[in-house]
């Protein structure tokens, strides 16, 4: 009985979930016959709209789109970089950050990231965090499909090592599916927003100015003190900038 209560709930979270995303299917598919008109504050509109119902880089990606078309770059290279922390091996986005940074007078580049973020960079790009909330689900099904079956028809070696197994694979896909979603929601990349933002050598106003960073720059953030952020400008540019002369990605 308790096998199938759970198999009966998981049957409903399917199928909740997948009026959900019927919806949220269509109002994408109408926002983009709106950007195919050029439509674009209609489309962008619309594209924002869906972006806090789902988690996903093509909604940033084509809110890029949209505030391009309509001369913004800021707002454009925002959402550009915002679509590249949830995909950040995506060509496409990668090309039209290149194609809105143009537009600005800065022509820094970060370092290129190691091998080691590139292999994990890879790994979440075929792996979602929709994809990977599944397998957790499916693998905290499984181990209690086998727990009620242990409980039920007693002890046997073969199934206590399939629990065993079904118990780490929880927590392992557990463990990394809260790495992921604490990552989505902490902020390593910052774009320059204001016009006089300046580095200094430290964080505070009575510390030399290094540096004017022109609006368009992003940053990698290493550190953090009060308002000030410790960020690395480019290969062998680092210093602290006021958080309120960024926004975060």
């Amino acid at each position: 009985m308790r096998a199938k209560n759970l198999f009966l709930a998981a049957a409903l979270l399917t199928l909740l979930a997948s009026r959900g995303a019927a919806g949220i299917h269509d109002d994408f598919a109408a926002a983009n016959r709106a950007y195919e008109e050029g439509k674009f504050s209609t489309a962008l509109a619309s594209y924002l709209g869906i972006g806090p119902q789902v988690n996903d880089w093509r909604v940033s990606y084509n809110i890029g789109n949209c505030y391009y078309k309509l001369g913004r770059y800021l707002s454009a290279k925002y959402h550009f970089l915002k679509a590249q922390k949830l995909n950040p091996l995506e060509p496409s986005v990668s090309r039209n950050i290149a194609m809105t940074n143009r537009h600005f007078r800065t022509n820094a580049r970060l370092p290129e990231p190691d091998w080691i973020t590139r292999a994990r960079q890879r790994l979440e790009s075929r792996l979602s965090l929709d994809a990977l909330s599944v397998l957790l689900l499916l693998a905290v099904l499984l181990f209690n499909l086998l727990l009620f079956r242990l409980l039920t028809r007693g002890r046997s070696r073969k199934l206590a090592y399939a629990l065993a197994f079904s118990l780490l694979l929880a927590l392992i896909l557990g463990a990394y599916h809260c790495h992921r979603a604490s990552a989505l929601g902490r902020s390593t990349v910052a774009m320059v927003w204001d016009a006089d933002a300046q580095l200094r050598s430290g964080p505070g106003e009575d510390n030399t100015v290094l540096f004017t960073l022109h609006p368009g720059l992003d940053v990698r953030i290493i550190d953090r003190h009060g308002d000030w952020l410790q960020v690395a400008a480019a290969e062998r540019i680092a210093g602290w900038i006021e958080k309120k002369k960024l926004v975060l990605i």
